[in-house]
């Protein structure tokens, strides 16, 4: 699914995110968004508050899209 909009940011570096894009992420007031830089571009992703692995919902370390949790960040460095 590709949707598109323009928004300016104003002068405190704050900008919409339209109806239209909030309703394809399932996104409401309050929810927590990620965001990080992958070429060249600002990906916005719905935070989920999950590991990527594990499921689990406590959450240690963000790597661009994906989250981990501490057990899994442990495992990881066991290899």
């Amino acid at each position: 699914m590709v949707k598109g909009n323009k928004s300016k940011i104003d002068n405190l570096g704050r900008v919409v995110i339209p109806k239209s894009i909030r309703k394809a992420l399932n996104v409401e007031h309050n929810d927590e968004i990620s965001m990080h830089v992958e070429n060249q571009a600002l990906i916005i992703t719905k935070n989920n508050n999950v590991c990527t692995i594990c499921v689990k919902e406590k959450i240690e370390i963000q790597i661009k899209d994906k989250y981990l949790c501490k057990s899994c960040v442990e495992t990881i460095k066991g290899f």
